[in-house]
């Protein structure tokens, strides 16, 4: 019997689409400071929000990405937090981070179960001394990473909204009266919402301020793990080739030896084993 039209797949297609997940948190006025927000704990020193969301200028993730379960630390009220619309996030005031599991639910017409993440709360300050000066100048702990959400061999009905042009129409600003008027890039087609960026669910090939992610930073961070696997690479071939030296002392020592010291030590060896019993 064949499948229902909803449950039909496309054949040796692969769509992906990027998607972040992160954190940012600010400091606290201290408690009596006319700008302290009320009903704070005395304890909490931070606020933060924990965040699921596409890159600036990616297609529309509601095409595909129907809620997101935020389940925080148990302390507080309502720990398991489901937002069923974007923006995708939450946000609450506290003292320490901790861990943070997410629940990506896919729209029904994926066909495809939920998948998990799991998200550290960076509430202090990390990184290198330029990282650090600039969350001290900007106030805020910004700690994200890129996922790459693959479907593969996708349903018919998913495959069409993955493919539609209606996944760009959230980027087309409203003109007068309500109305959306497209800004077209030199090929007469909507621009993809970064500086110079034509329409594209593929990063941009070049990264700067406004732009976080990109082809170039992950091509270096391809680079950077390629040298670190060559590293280990090497260092495990000096094992190797010392373990070897060292079989060959021993195979030498036993020639040297003969077979009637070898064997006594074997049997002192088979002692020894048997008195540890």
């Amino acid at each position: 019997m064949p499948a229902p039209a909803s449950n039909k797949r496309v054949k040796n297609k692969r769509i992906s689409r990027n998607l972040i997940i992160g954190s940012e948190a600010w400091q606290l006025p201290p408690v009596g400071h006319p700008d302290r927000p009320k009903n704070v704990p005395e304890d909490h020193t931070k606020r933060w929000t924990v965040y699921v969301r596409a890159p600036d200028g990616d297609p529309d993730v509601r095409t595909w990405l129907n809620k997101v379960s935020f389940k925080i630390f148990n302390t507080y009220d309502n720990p398991l937090r489901m937002v069923e619309k974007p923006p995708f996030e939450v946000t609450e005031t506290g003292w320490g981070g901790f861990s943070i599991d997410i629940r990506l639910h896919f729209q029904p017409i994926s066909g495809e179960k939920a998948q998990y993440r799991q998200h550290f709360l960076q509430l202090e300050k990390y990184g290198d001394d330029k990282l650090q000066a600039e969350q001290e100048r900007t106030g805020c702990v910004r700690s994200e990473f890129l996922e790459v959400i693959q479907f593969n061999e996708p349903t018919e009905a998913l495959f069409d909204a993955l493919t539609s042009e209606d996944q760009w129409n959230y980027l087309i600003p409203a003109g007068k009266g309500g109305s959306k008027k497209a800004s077209l890039g030199a090929n007469g087609r909507l621009k993809r919402g970064l500086p110079n960026g034509e329409r594209s669910a593929q990063l941009p090939e070049k990264g700067a301020d406004e732009v976080p992610f990109s082809q170039e930073q992950e091509q270096a961070l391809q680079d950077f793990f390629k040298a670190k696997m060559e590293e280990v690479d090497k260092l495990l071939g000096k094992e190797a080739k010392k373990k070897e030296e060292v079989e060959e002392k021993l195979k030498a020592l036993r020639t040297e030896l003969g077979h009637e010291a070898a064997q006594q030590a074997a049997q002192q060896a088979s002692g020894d084993r048997s008195r540890r019993r």
